[in-house]
């Protein structure tokens, strides 16, 4: 099922974390509405008892950087 991805990145040199918007992961099934291969023709109560209509909880993911944040790059910390 299609479900949305959060990032976030937390940069160790200045310890400050950013956030990107989140994405949204296909699966690309057949049986899932939010996916480009779910058919058109797939409507009513069919389409209500085989496919998946609402998306889970986000997947959380953080990374770490030995770097300073884009922020903190642009105002000259090195």
């Amino acid at each position: 099922m299609c479900r949305r991805r959060q990032v976030r990145t937390l940069f160790k040199n200045c310890n400050h974390g950013v956030t990107v918007p989140d994405e949204i992961v296909q699966c690309y099934g057949d049986n899932c509405i939010f996916s480009p291969n779910h058919p058109s023709t797939c409507t009513g109560d069919v389409c209500k008892k085989r496919c998946w209509h609402y998306r889970p909880a986000p997947q959380q993911y953080t990374e770490e950087k030995d770097a300073f944040c884009p922020a903190c790059v642009k105002a000259g910390r090195r």
